[in-house]
C-alpha cells in the first residue's frame, strides 16, 4: 500500500524516558486485558520481569510468551497469527530488536489485532512505523510489508536501551543517516509536495542530530553512563527516523543504501551483522554512485567512523570476487535502487564499493 494524502497512518502514543516501561500496564489496558507476547529470546528475558509485573498490576493476563522465530518471514508471521488467535487475545506486546518488531506487526496486522511495540535496542525506526522488512529462512530479503497502521503505542525505555551492547546504537546511527542520504536522492527526481518536503527535512533533522551527538552518545553506551546526547540520539533513531519514513513511503522511504543491504543479504557471511551498520556503509556508497566529491565522501567517512558505522567493505565480511559480484547484481536489482534518480548497473555498485574503500584507506 503506497501511503497518500487519504490516509496516513501516525503511531498513536509514545511513552519515552528512564523507567518508561512502568507504564506499560496503563498503555496496555487501552487496548484490552489479554496479551500477547512476542519477542527475541535475549529481549525478552532481560525485560521480562518488568513487563509482566506492569501488566499484573494493570490487572491484564499474559495468554502466551514466545520467541519471535528469529527472521521475519511468512511462516513465522502466520504461526504466531495462529497462536494470538487460539490464545484469545486483545491485543499483541512485541518486545525486542527490528526483526521482533516486524515480525509483531505483521502477525498483528494477520489476526487483526492492535499492536503496542517495546523496543529493547536503539537499531532501527521500526518500533513506530508502518512496515515489516521480510526475510527467507535463509535470512535473505524477501520484500517490504507495508500496513494499514502504525502501532498503536511504543514504549521505550531509555535505560534498557543504555544496557545494550554499543554495536545496536551504532547500527541505529547508520540507519538513521540513511534518511538523509536516500531521502535527497529520491527526491531529487519527484515533484515536491508537501509529503516528500517533509520527508526530505526530517532526514536532514535525523542527521543533524547524529552529527551533533552521536559520538557523546556512543560513549554514553560504552561508559553506561545516561546523558541527553544518548536520549536525543535514540529519539532521532525511533521518532524522527519513524517520521521520515512515514512521510516518505513507499517511493521515498529507501534508496541505494538500503538496495546494497538488501543485495549484501544474498552473502551468509553478511548476515551476522546488524542491519543499520550495512546500511551506513551502504549511505558511503550512494554518495560515490551520486558522484561526490572526494573531499565530501571524505567527511562523510569520518562521521560514520565517529559513530561506529564501518567505512571499508571489509569491516563487514571478507567477500571473494564472485561473492562481491553476486552482491552487487543483487543491489543493482534490488526495488530500493529504483529509487535512485538514475539507473545503477552491478559495475557502478562495485565502482563505488572500491572508491569508498580507497578514500577510507587514505584516512
Amino acid at each position: 500500500m503506497g501511503i497518500n494524502m487519504d490516509r496516513l497512518p501516525f503511531p498513536a502514543k509514545i511513552i519515552r524516558g528512564s523507567g518508561a516501561l512502568s507504564q506499560l500496564g496503563d498503555v496496555c489496558r487501552t487496548q484490552g486485558n489479554r496479551a500477547f507476547i512476542l519477542g527475541g529470546k535475549t529481549a525478552l528475558a532481560k525485560t521480562e520481569e518488568k513487563i509482566h509485573g506492569a501488566l499484573a498490576q494493570a490487572g491484564i493476563e499474559v495468554t502466551a510468551s514466545e520467541w519471535y522465530g528469529g527472521e521475519v518471514t511468512r511462516e513465522n508471521i502466520h504461526h504466531l497469527a495462529e497462536q494470538a488467535v487460539k490464545n484469545k487475545a486483545d491485543f499483541i506486546l512485541a518486545v525486542g530488536g527490528g526483526k521482533a518488531l516486524d515480525t509483531g506487526k505483521a502477525t498483528a496486522a494477520e489476526c487483526h489485532l492492535p499492536i503496542i511495540t517495546v523496543p529493547t535496542i536503539a537499531a532501527t525506526c521500526a518500533a513506530v512505523t508502518p512496515l515489516a522488512v521480510l526475510y527467507n529462512d535463509k535470512g535473505e530479503f524477501a520484500g517490504n510489508l507495508f500496513l494499514e497502521d502504525c502501532p498503536a503505542a511504543t514504549v521505550i525505555d531509555t535505560t534498557v536501551l543504555l544496557d545494550a551492547p554499543v554495536t545496536w546504537l551504532e547500527a541505529g546511527m547508520g540507519d538513521t543517516l540513511a534518511k538523509m542520504y536516500e531521502l535527497r536522492a529520491a527526491a531529487s527526481r519527484m515533484m515536491p509536495t508537501s509529503l516528500t518536503i517533509s520527508a526530505v527535512i526530517n532526514g536532514e533533522i535525523c542527521y543533524d542530530i547524529i552529527r551533533r551527538f552521536g559520538s557523546e552518545a556512543r560513549k554514553s553506551v560504552q561508559n553506561q553512563i545516561t546523558s541527553s546526547q544518548f536520549d536525543s540520539t535514540v529519539d532521532a533513531i525511533i521518532l524522527f527516523a519513524g517520521l521520515s519514513s512515514i512521510f516518505g513511503g513507499d517511493k521515498l522511504r529507501n534508496a541505494a543504501a538500503h538496495a546494497i543491504y538488501n543485495g549484501f543479504t544474498k552473502i551468509p557471511a553478511t548476515h551476522e551483522v546488524a542491519h543499520g551498520l550495512i546500511v551506513g556503509y551502504g549511505n558511503l556508497c550512494l554518495l560515490a554512485l551520486e558522484g561526490r566529491s572526494d573531499e565530501e565522501i571524505t567527511g562523510e567517512i569520518r562521521l560514520a567512523g565517529s559513530c561506529g558505522i564501518p567505512t571499508k567493505l571489509s569491516q563487514i565480511a571478507s567477500m571473494s570476487e564472485a561473492e562481491l559480484h553476486t552482491a552487487a547484481e543483487a543491489s543493482a536489482k534490488a526495488a530500493a535502487m529504483g529509487c535512485m534518480p538514475f539507473a545503477v548497473t552491478a559495475d557502478m555498485v562495485i565502482d563505488a564499493i572500491r572508491r569508498v574503500d580507497r578514500l577510507a584507506d587514505r584516512l
